[in-house]
């Protein structure tokens, strides 16, 4: 909780109390004002959300009840009336303190290089490829990118959001996981220290590039927490929405694309025959995106004109992302080393493994690796890659602890939507590793962290 937050429920602890006991002194009934004090410092600083409302309706209540006791200048006597509304009281206070708590305002693992991070968003069009998924015709593949790019520290004036467009995207994807639409109202209160329209670091630096590819009814910007570490350690890291198999795309005319599986599975069910298709299109976004990255580099005035190290391109990816990472990178030679987060590979196709990338690659994944079938096929691609594996297993993880979602509530275990291991630990070992891996091949740094056994008892690293 925030602090203005907790300070107004505290104070309001005494007074819903005291009618348990016979004496209680005539100057307890000032704190619920003092708790409004709080409550308007709150609002004023840390802005409303809606998890605050039952704390705020309990204050309207005991200001009430004390304006009353003032009046007479007495409190209430004891009797089973004041009892009961005290007890009445303590269950709502309660209840009052366990929903900011279990649906707090996130906050990031404070990032450990020495950049900042700036970002911009862009409409994209794909001229070159007609989109497949509608049944139009002269329709070009669409696309929303964003690039997170490094920043002297000190030089961001405007903050960016957590998550775009909320008002029309927060309910879908709330829904997208059987949640009340109103439940992300709260995301963008998150300080992700990220900020929009400023310059990129000064100086002649060139800064590799890393490419991210979301999951199946995923967001670009689902993997925030890692994104901002590479950024700061910088790297130029740039993603985009797959449009139709996104949870949503907001284009910038207002127009809005919700996933629907029966444009993407003919079936209507996820299946790996219908998803090398999907895996195919989304490996192109890639390649179009690093397209575009090329085109910026070149132009002048573009914010990352000039900075890119194009010979050093990585790409990660969760989920159908992760596989998507495999597709790419067998086909792109552009790409130079790759991190599936507990990818979906059977859809990549089996030429993979009679033709593995040449690139090396680390798989970052839960013990059960999406099933058998799925981790079979994964630890096949390892051991046929020629150049470096490594398949690194965390333990006590769930599907989606490779994404930002553990670090919205600590309730995501219950949810079914994270394992039972802690969700900072478990993003702090994936940050270490995921930024270690790229810096070995992208910088040519000497990442000892390879050579050696895992140093975390939830980590096991096998090589190929």
């Amino acid at each position: 909780m925030r602090l203005f937050e907790l300070l107004t429920i505290l104070t309001l602890v005494p007074f819903v109390i005291a009618p348990l006991f016979k004496k209680r002194p005539f100057w307890i009934n000032f704190l619920p004002f003092l708790a409004g004090i709080f409550a308007l410092l709150s609002l004023a600083f840390e802005q409303y959300r809606w998890q605050m409302f039952p704390a705020y309706l309990l204050l309207v209540v005991c200001i009430l009840i004390a304006i009353l006791n003032i009046r007479k200048r007495q409190n209430y006597g004891r009797s089973w009336l004041t009892i009961l509304t005290s007890c009445i009281g303590m269950i709502w206070l309660l209840i009052v303190l366990f929903i900011p708590i279990a649906l707090p305002v996130p906050t990031f693992i404070d990032t450990t290089g020495p950049y900042g991070i700036g970002t911009e968003s862009y409409y994209l069009v794909d001229e070159s490829r007609e989109e497949i998924y509608t049944q139009e015709t002269n329709d070009p593949r669409e696309l929303m990118a964003q690039v997170w790019y490094p920043i002297d520290k000190g030089t961001g004036e405007t903050p960016a959001p957590y998550l775009e467009a909320l008002n029309v995207a927060g309910p879908i994807i709330a829904q997208r996981f059987n949640l009340p639409s109103f439940l992300l109202e709260h995301i963008n209160l998150t300080d992700t220290g990220i900020y929009k329209d400023v310059a990129i670091a000064s100086g002649e630096m060139r800064f590799p590039v890393i490419l991210f590819s979301h999951g199946l009814t995923g967001i670009r910007g689902q993997n925030t927490g890692m994104i901002r570490e590479l950024v700061s350690h910088g790297y130029v890291v740039a993603a985009v929405d797959h449009t139709y198999a996104n949870a949503l795309t907001v284009f910038p005319d207002g127009r809005v694309i919700l996933y629907d599986p029966t444009r993407i599975f003919a079936s209507g069910e996820t299946n790996p025959v219908e998803g090398e298709q999907l895996v195919q299109v989304w490996a192109d976004d890639l390649a179009f995106l690093l397209d575009q990255l090329t085109l910026w580099n070149e132009e002048n005035g573009h914010v990352v004109n000039g900075r890119l190290d194009l010979n050093n391109v990585g790409v990660f990816g969760h989920s159908t992302g992760g596989g998507t990472t495999i597709r790419f990178c067998t086909d792109d030679a552009r790409c130079q080393a790759a991190a599936p987060l507990d990818s979906w590979v059977l859809p990549v196709g089996e030429d993979v493994l009679s033709t593995p990338p040449s690139q090396p690659f680390m798989f970052i994944s839960t013990p059960e690796w999406l099933g058998p079938f799925n981790q079979e096929r994964g630890r096949a691609i390892l051991e046929a890659l020629p150049n470096d594996g490594y398949e690194l297993t965390l333990a006590n993880t769930g599907h989606y602890d490779f994404t930002d979602i553990p670090l919205l509530s600590p309730l995501t275990p219950q949810l079914n939507l994270s394992g039972t291991i802690d969700s900072r630990l478990s993003s702090s070992i994936q940050n270490e590793y995921l930024l270690a891996f790229f810096n070995q091949y992208l910088k040519g740094s000497d990442e000892k962290i390879f050579a050696q056994p895992s140093p975390h008892p939830e980590l096991t690293i096998r090589r190929n």
